[in-house]
């Protein structure tokens, strides 16, 4: 199975990556992390690595571009090599970037997604508990998930982080939303039709990369993507 670790700078995608690999080699499975932020070395030992075939502080150099400009250039220059980074095993990682326009406008990102894949890929999209404090930053994660979802053509699973720092009922902040007054608040309601494109109503999955909590529903959710037999509900 491969899959793709999504979400914002800060979300705690590599974290997840070094400790959700732990957690499955414990348990006899074959695992294999793969970099894929040509702008950071990971924070784990990356079997395959993008920064051995492309740097953005190098793209930057030599093109004359910024930061967010060279990210892109860096993406393109990535996928040439989508092959030389593929890897093998009952699970394979993909740590992405944070930001999450590579995937949402650029192209590159999408055909880079789409040479990775295999058989059994999905992606599995990270939100930073501590970040979702009120309904409408909740709504907004959502709503970056299901854009991200729709235009790489995976399923996908949704995950809160940090469960160890924050304590978020996500479900009664959704239902403040019917509490609301004003446009806002009708705009906000109307958007909650989104969240039936996310796992989020069947089975909102809390997880903590330092206490490793959460993993084995996240693991059961993960099978269940592809699994007749398993409903996520």
């Amino acid at each position: 199975m491969e899959v793709f670790v999504l979400g914002c700078a800060g979300s705690g995608k590599s974290t997840f990556v070094r400790s959700f690999s732990e957690f499955l080699q414990e348990r006899g499975y074959s695992v294999k992390c793969v970099n894929l932020d040509p702008a950071s070395d990971p924070a784990y030992r990356a079997d395959k690595n993008v920064r051995e075939f492309v740097k953005t502080e190098n793209v930057m150099v030599e093109y004359g571009l910024g930061v967010n400009g060279a990210l892109i250039k860096s993406v393109e220059i990535a996928s040439e090599h989508a092959e030389e980074l593929k890897e093998e095993g009952d699970f394979v990682l993909y740590d992405t970037p944070g930001q999450l326009e590579l995937f949402i406008y650029s192209e590159a990102g999408r055909k880079f997604v789409r040479e990775l894949s295999g058989s059994f890929s999905c992606s599995l999209f990270l939100v930073d508990l501590t970040t979702v404090t009120d309904p409408e930053s909740l709504l907004s994660a959502i709503m970056q998930d299901v854009i991200v979802s729709l235009r790489l053509s995976l399923p996908t699973l949704t995950a809160f982080t940090k469960s160890d720092v924050a304590d978020v009922d996500v479900r009664s902040l959704l239902g403040e939303i019917k509490h609301r007054e004003g446009v806002l608040a009708e705009l906000m309601e109307k958007l909650v039709d989104f969240i039936e494109l996310t796992t989020i109503p069947y089975r909102p999955i809390k997880i903590s990369n330092i206490k490793k909590t959460g993993y084995e529903e996240l693991f059961s959710a993960l099978y269940e993507l592809f699994c007749a037999c398993g409903d996520l509900s």
